[in-house]
């Protein structure tokens, strides 16, 4: 794309006004007000909170129970491995409604998505509450699912609400703001889950989301709008509308979509999810974030696990309330992660865009991942080290901080490579990544224990620490061969390099 006059500082981005120590905005907004690129700063920001917190909401709801399950089990009369399969049912329904969310916000607008399955989040809590008779166990499990479906729009109607209102310099930040609520919530449901569940009735765990959700709901309805902008000329919404009519035909008909959706158009839009997941740019980025994303989730489930063996099996002895209390050593990772990605994600793409001659290239977001993925494998060795050598519990919490801060941080970076690479098919892009993502979390219970019974617990987390190595090899490839890989596939990635 030829450079603009259009540009603008960090501060001012909604101006048009050329500014001499600017930057040329990238995507170029229209002269219309109602544009979402020409929104004013808080209300760009107020809309990304919103998405941030329903991100955190839909995550901490789904996981809600992964420290509470075992306490379950004596009433199904199932043992605590059949009981978490629940937490395996929403890993399964948070990427199938990842799958089927992006056609869905495609027809009826994210608005109305993110409104109606934040109620199904919050009705399947309270189904999920009501399951405390013996005969229960099969409505429960199906009631996770269900609860995994609903939680999945957030992060990935979310991400495309990020590149349709914040201009390609700021979108680094803005998708780790995005990201690291959605993987907060992950942790903290569970803590909250496990002190729940120390000293009150295991239902409760699912019962203090329902408020939350219900909050989420009324913010989504007095400030939430659809960012879908049709730059030929037609607007999603009618500007001229009153405000409660706006509303109405956002959230309850769901008619903000820029154009109706055929069935024709339905099924291809889910195709062109798998043809993005299957490009060779997809699946270097995929594999990345299934190693890295998938060893620190399984470092957090396992250390949960060994936490609470008595010592006189290789574990800590540790006790509900104990074990949730260790799980914040995982928030301080993720708070790192935060700030990290707060301060680099898009300082380091554009002072490499600049030393070349500001021409910009997407590769440039992968240089962000070096801190992370030298941190990784030492946060994974020590882990091992910890649990093989049964070392002092805040080795393993030291571990867990590095783990958390070094996983989370890639994913919000490949993301944002990923979906500007694919930048028409941002939801697609962001749909296709959560099954590498979710994959390898949705299996962790099925292949774990029999990895750690046949070679130790030590080799199993030190081979982990090996491929994540390989990972960043991947990384490095893609850095290096990434231009001429975004030319390959069914669905082209974009190969544009332009000014910025």
């Amino acid at each position: 794309m030829a450079a603009s006059s259009h540009k603008a500082t960090d501060e001012n981005v909604e101006s048009n006004d050329a500014q001499s120590d600017g930057v040329v905005l990238e995507p170029q907004p229209s002269d219309d007000p109602n544009d979402p690129l020409n929104w004013p700063a808080t209300k760009k920001y107020a809309t990304l909170a919103i998405w941030s917190l329903a991100s955190f909401s839909s995550q901490a709801s789904a996981m809600a129970n992964l420290q509470g399950y075992v306490l379950q089990a004596p009433l199904y009369g199932k043992t605590p491995v059949q009981v978490s399969y629940s937490i395996s049912a929403a890993l399964a329904g948070l990427i199938a409604g990842a799958l089927i969310v992006v056609p869905l916000g495609r027809k009826f607008g994210s608005c109305f998505c993110l409104l109606w399955s934040t109620v199904g989040v919050l009705v399947t809590a309270i189904w999920s509450a009501l399951m405390t008779k013996p005969n229960d166990y099969n409505a429960f499990v199906v009631s996770r699912l269900f609860a995994g479906i609903f939680a999945s729009p957030p992060l990935i109607l979310g991400s495309a609400t990020v590149l349709q209102i914040f201009f390609l310099h700021q979108r680094g930040k803005c998708l780790h703001i995005l990201h690291i609520p959605y993987l907060l919530g992950v942790v903290v449901g569970p803590t909250f889950g496990g002190f729940i569940v120390a000293t009150h009735p295991w239902p409760i765990q699912f019962w203090w989301t329902v408020g939350m959700n219900g909050l989420l709901i009324l913010l989504i309805v007095l400030f939430l709008e659809n960012t879908e902008y049709d730059r030929s000329g037609r607007q999603p919404t009618a500007a001229s509308d009153p405000l409660f009519r706006r509303r109405v035909k956002t959230h309850l008909y769901g008619s903000a979509a820029i154009e109706p959706v055929s069935l024709s158009q339905f099924f291809r839009i889910l195709g062109n999810e798998f043809l993005i997941g299957l490009s060779p740019i997809s699946i270097l980025g995929g594999l990345v974030l299934l190693i890295d994303f998938g060893f620190a989730t399984m470092s957090y489930i396992l250390s949960i696990l060994f936490l609470e063996l008595p010592v006189s099996e290789g574990g800590y002895g540790f006790n509900s309330n104990q074990a949730a209390a260790f799980t914040i050593s995982q928030w301080i990772g993720l708070f790192i992660a935060e700030v990290y990605g707060h301060f680099v994600s898009d300082r380091i793409p554009l002072w490499l865009c600049r030393r070349n001659n500001n021409i910009w290239k997407q590769e440039y977001r992968l240089y962000c991942t070096a801190a992370p993925v030298i941190v990784l494998p030492i946060g994974l060795g020590l882990f091992a080290s910890a649990l093989q050598y049964h070392l002092h519990w805040a080795v393993l919490a030291l571990g867990s901080v590095l783990i958390f801060a070094a996983g989370m941080s890639v994913v919000p970076i490949i993301m944002t490579y990923l979906c500007e690479c694919f930048p028409d098919h941002a939801p697609e892009t962001s749909a296709a990544m959560s099954v590498y993502r979710l994959g390898f979390g949705l299996s962790t219970n099925f292949f774990a224990t029999p990895w750690i019974s046949k070679v130790g617990v030590g080799w199993t987390f030190g081979m982990a620490a090996l491929f994540t190595i390989l990972a960043s090899l991947i990384l490095i490839f893609l850095i290096w061969k990434g231009p001429e890989a975004r030319k390959v596939g069914l669905i082209k990635a974009d190969v544009k390099e332009q000014p910025v």
